[in-house]
């Protein structure tokens, strides 16, 4: 299965930081078996966002990741870049992001707003730009049910699995 992974963030954009949380996630995404064919880097731009997730989805991701511009600041615009595009929400995929995230650095977590939906047949999470939120929202959330939530993107029945 296909990933893409689009940092947004200014400073890595412009050269001014290295990207480290973008790389976690594809080491983290390739170890686990599945192929990251499409990363970019974008700056807090509601137009580049949205243009970066159609050049995603257009390469044959089946599921993106946006990584950054999530949180409460002026220049946080990623959830209002995609948000508006999904046709299904998931919200237990921000309301478990915050959870652990709670058990793990306290009431902070609040101000996270991790989202995730379904755009174009195509699963599309937020996260923030941290690595330690990139290794939480990979490893604990989205990859372990990835397959069974493309096979129900699919529309593949989950009644007779087990």
């Amino acid at each position: 299965m296909d990933f893409g992974v689009i940092v947004v963030s200014d400073r890595v954009y412009r050269g001014l930081a290295r990207d480290t949380s973008g790389v976690k996630a594809k080491n983290i995404i390739e170890s686990k078996g599945y192929r990251v064919s499409y990363y970019t880097i974008v700056p807090n731009d509601i137009g580049k966002i949205r243009s970066a997730l159609n050049n995603a989805i257009n390469r044959g991701c089946r599921v993106v990741v946006l990584i950054g511009g999530s949180g409460i600041g002026p220049r946080d615009v990623t959830v209002e870049a995609v948000k508006p595009l999904f046709e299904k929400e998931i919200p237990g995929f921000g309301e478990l992001f915050r959870l652990i995230s709670y058990n793990r650095i306290g009431c902070r977590a609040w101000l996270s707003r991790a989202v995730a939906g379904v755009y174009n047949n195509t699963l599309v999470t937020v996260i923030p730009g941290s690595t330690s939120a990139v290794e939480l929202a990979l490893n604990e959330i989205l990859l372990p049910e990835v397959d069974h939530a493309i096979d129900m993107i699919k529309g593949v029945s989950h009644w007779n699995r087990e």
